[in-house]
């Protein structure tokens, strides 16, 4: 069986807004790079928010702090050669712009998860749209991406996977084909053909 041998440790940055399918796609990634044998450490923004970001709020300054903190944690994490993988809303291009700045140039990626507002909205799996919606009709801001929030699509990524098109499945093998483009990842095997 083929492996994959990480060449340097690499941040994917996994963005998109409420419920476009982060945490289901990088959770897919991560499985599927682990059985080639890649080391993986994978943060999920709801859980990494609860440590990192404790007594940080939802306004924009507390967003621009909050990107701070995992930028700081991911780019410390690639100085060891493991994938890193978050997944978190990133709403703006300013935030995303300073995540890349803060890792090495050839450490760092940004990855699109392209869900359709609508789409988010119908799946609303922790009922956060309703209940943002529901705070707006009473008058009182929600600061909820998607919502009373925009979600500014990006000016600069490496690449983009519409959850229309690409199940969870399908989203591992082009995460690794992506890495070795970029030389993350090798392969390590006596068969060379493709994953």
């Amino acid at each position: 069986m083929t492996k994959l041998k990480v060449e340097r440790g690499f941040a994917l940055w996994m963005f998109g807004p409420p419920a476009a399918g982060k945490t289901t796609i990088s959770s897919a990634v991560a499985k599927f790079l682990e059985t080639y044998d890649v080391p993986v450490v994978l943060f999920d923004g709801d859980i990494t928010r609860k440590i990192v970001g404790e007594g940080i709020g939802h306004t924009e300054e507390d967003r621009i702090l909050l990107t701070r903190r995992y930028a700081a944690l991911t780019s410390y994490l690639t100085q060891s050669k493991v994938i890193v993988i978050l997944a978190a809303i990133n709403h703006t291009n300013a935030q995303r712009e300073f995540a890349r700045a803060e890792h090495p140039e050839d450490q760092f990626g940004l990855v699109w998860i392209r869900t359709e507002s609508n789409v988010c909205k119908e799946r609303d799996p922790k009922g956060l749209y309703a209940k943002a919606q529901k705070m707006i009709n009473e008058g009182t801001p929600a600061n909820v991406v998607g919502v009373d929030i925009d979600f500014e699509e990006p000016n600069d990524f490496q690449m983009a996977i519409d959850t229309s098109v690409t199940s969870p499945e399908d989203a591992g093998p082009v995460i690794a084909d992506f890495l070795l483009s970029v030389g993350a990842l090798s392969k390590s095997s006596e068969d060379p053909s493709s994953i």
